[in-house]
């Protein structure tokens, strides 16, 4: 069972990485190019609920594998901070009325929340 998870958490990070990237390119050629349209705020919803979907496994990977111990709390740490950056970027882009603002927050805190996806 946990084999299982862990391959389906493999590939779930790897496809969020990927989506992240295309979100961040998209955007920056947003910003230079064209106005904010509602197929933008598609892609950046989904980005966030991609990334929403791969906290809830990490948090399942976790419970199923192993004893609790400190490290526990620090991985269930780690892993919520590119949740929370990528949350607040979606949230932040929201509230802008400017084309180049909407596209300058989602670079910027998706761009950090892919930092620490990769990191961690």
């Amino acid at each position: 069972m946990s084999s299982t998870i862990e391959t389906v958490l493999y590939f779930w990070t790897i496809f969020v990485k990927v989506i992240l990237i295309l979100i961040l390119v998209y955007s920056m050629f947003g910003f230079f190019l064209k106005k904010f349209s509602p197929s933008d705020l598609r892609y950046n919803t989904f980005g966030l609920i991609f990334v929403m979907i791969q906290l809830v496994l990490k948090i399942i990977y976790i419970l199923i594998s192993g004893p609790f111990k400190l490290l526990f709390v620090k991985k269930i740490v780690f892993i919520t901070i590119p949740v929370l950056f990528v949350s607040l970027g979606w949230s932040l882009h929201i509230k802008q009325f400017e084309s180049k603002k909407k596209f300058l927050r989602i670079v910027f805190f998706y761009g950090l929340g892919l930092l620490f996806l990769v990191t961690i």
